[in-house]
């Protein structure tokens, strides 16, 4: 009866949490300001309603249809064929993944990062094809072009653009050029 009634309580709070958060328009634009502002109660309700979900139920339901869908409830674009084997998101309303995109296991996603004492929100948007590895971190502002590969344990800072097709890997993350087979380079 007990496993029933976590489980029950889990499921509805996936369904609860966006609809309050569509209640109360707490949906988040991009902007920089003072903590203490209209602006950042709302970043402070809608975190709220995603760390809520995440930390009593959504780890049971992550990587599932259902913790897809609690993601695109709370504004979150999601491309088809996406993976999100993570629940370390916030700010799920400015992050866009494209598709057949991989979001490898505890990989931290925020669109929002702060700076000379300012709260700065910022989206984040992950091309099609993309790989993003395990326990990596992307940060507010950052663009991922297509077919990019994001090495585990990376942190891609604030403001990075990631052009289509490139490797970056490392504290703080890097473009990594990755060499050639033996094999390719004799034959060419």
């Amino acid at each position: 009866a007990l496993a029933t009634g976590y489980f029950m309580y889990g499921v509805s709070l996936l369904f609860i949490a966006p609809a309050v958060n569509w209640m109360l328009r707490t949906n988040l634009k991009p902007w920089r300001g003072p903590y203490y502002s209209v602006e950042s109660f709302k970043w402070f309700i809608h975190n709220g309603l995603t760390y809520m979900a995440r930390f009593t139920f959504l780890e049971f339901a992550t990587p599932s249809p259902l913790g897809i869908l609690f993601y695109k409830m709370m504004g979150m674009k999601i491309g088809r064929g996406t993976m999100i084997n993570s629940t370390w998101i916030s700010d799920p309303s400015l992050i866009e993944l494209g598709e057949k995109t991989t979001i490898g296991g505890s990989v931290t996603i925020v669109a929002h990062y702060g700076q000379g004492g300012l709260l700065i929100i910022a989206p984040v948007k992950i091309g099609n094809n993309c790989t993003v590895g395990l326990k990596a971190t992307i940060m507010g502002g950052s663009e991922i072009g297509d077919g990019c590969k994001i090495l585990p344990h990376s942190v891609v800072m604030p403001k990075t653009i990631i052009a289509s097709g490139e490797t970056w890997g490392g504290v703080p993350a890097k473009k990594i050029e990755l060499e050639k087979p033996l094999s390719l380079v004799k034959a060419s």
